[in-house]
């Protein structure tokens, strides 16, 4: 039983009950084939040191999950993030409450978690598979990135080739794991600080897919957007006209909001939304206002920013729950440095990912399982039967297609018309006019 929801300022979604904690077991292991550390991929990582650099980066899709009364589980594409629209007047928040899904995709979508980025990119671009190699999402690459810089946080990940592009998927014990010991202010504060717009009320959660080169190879990396900038990057010019009562009274009034998880049907994917430009994605973060002169917030970020390369950063700092301290940063130039002075790192990085590759490509079954305990050892193992596939057989289909075909790739769902929906209905989409 999923936790209730009541609608909170800005059109988020407040949990306020949750259910009970269930602790899953970890998923079998396949057959050890074999494993490395981090000074094994010295030798090979000198060749990347020119390469190891992030280069001719673009926004190829987006999609938003869309949250309500929906049967099916349903994307907007492209979907579109919230926008910043900041408070004029600091409230007392409350803290964070309930729990939330470790995985959103997996979810949501549990059979096939990359599926829904897959059907977004076809959507938008069906040439943009062509000379791919790498399809991952931020928290796979950034575990090989903590990987080779010797930050042992435990992770799983499923690995399989398709046609010629390796898909990196994220494995959790169960695809409906949940955060656990959640606390602060992480989720309340965008719930306030930032609202889904009228053609995308109702969206969950914003996925954006960036195509970039990286030690020789072609990579589409798949992350959560927490927002955008409606301007340029400055507190002052950031603030909007948004009081606490301007929000309440914009709320939908009979909203029915909750976390769905699939079970796995055929996902619906609708047109709804608008493209925003990359270079006005933040990342946000929240903090005690005591910590604000002893963390480096943003350093630790850093890397992570770097996978999904977003330029734009969000700290609030908050006394007991008011936040009066909010900092918001353009900081592309702060990537782009943290990329030259870890160019070492980055090189174990391509070279890891090109092994990874070459172990997948040699596989008869074109899969693996890399496991890492945090002992330092990177395990790749056999990846066993019930771990299913990347994508269903229809969706493969369609990715391994001639991209020259004059099929059509996506059969779009009739689109819901957003903008028609009245505050009554709560902005979802499924009313019959």
């Amino acid at each position: 039983m999923l936790g209730q929801y009541r609608r909170g300022p800005g059109g988020r979604n407040w949990r306020t009950s949750a259910p009970k904690k269930v602790e899953t077991p970890s998923p079998p292991y396949g057959t050890l084939l074999k494993s490395i550390e981090v000074k094994d991929l010295d030798g090979e990582s000198t060749s990347f040191s020119q390469t190891a650099t992030i280069t001719d980066s673009r926004l190829v899709a987006s999609y938003n999950w869309v949250d309500g009364n929906t049967v099916e589980p349903t994307i907007l594409v492209p979907g579109k993030p919230p926008r910043w629209t900041p408070l004029t007047e600091a409230m007392n928040l409350a803290q964070d409450s309930g729990e939330y899904f470790r995985d959103k995709n997996a979810a949501r979508y549990p059979k096939h978690p990359m599926e829904p980025a897959v059907l977004a990119l076809l959507a938008t671009d069906p040439a943009v598979r062509t000379k791919l190699d790498v399809i991952g999402c931020g928290s796979t690459i950034g575990n090989l990135l903590r990987f080779v810089r010797g930050k042992d946080k435990p992770f799983r990940m499923l690995v399989e080739l398709v046609q010629d592009t390796v898909f990196f998927i994220r494995r959790e014990n169960s695809p409906t794991e949940l955060l656990h010991d959640v606390y602060g202010y992480g989720h309340t504060f965008p719930e306030v600080y930032t609202s889904w717009e009228p053609d995308v009320k109702g969206s969950a959660s914003h996925q954006r897919l960036v195509r970039y080169s990286f030690g020789g190879l072609q990579l589409i990396v798949r992350f959560e957007g927490d927002g955008y900038l409606a301007k340029s990057p400055s507190s002052s010019e950031a603030s909007q006209d948004a009081s606490v009562d301007d929000l309440i009274s914009g709320l939908p009034v009979a909203a029915n909001i909750s976390e769905k998880v699939s079970s796995g049907t055929k996902l619906k994917v609708q047109r709804a939304g608008e493209v925003v430009d990359q270079d006005f994605i933040f990342d946000l973060k929240t903090r005690s206002v005591n910590k604000k002169n002893d963390q480096d917030t943003l350093g630790e970020e850093l890397p992570r920013m770097w996978v999904s390369q977003i330029p734009n950063f969000i700290l609030a700092y908050h006394t007991r729950g008011v936040f009066h301290d909010i900092e918001v940063s353009d900081v592309h130039q702060d990537v782009e440095e943290w990329e030259k002075t870890h160019n070492q790192q980055l090189s174990k990085l391509a070279a890891l990912i090109h092994r990874i590759i070459v172990e997948v490509r040699g596989r008869p079954d074109g899969k693996l399982e890399l496991c890492n305990d945090g002992s330092g050892e990177l395990e790749f193992r056999e990846q066993r039967s019930e771990a299913g596939d990347a994508l269903s057989v229809e969706t493969k289909a369609l990715w391994v297609k001639d991209v020259d075909s004059d099929e059509p790739d996506i059969v779009w769902a009739a689109d819901d018309d957003y903008t028609a929906c009245t505050e009554s209905c709560g902005y979802c989409g499924q009313c019959t006019y």
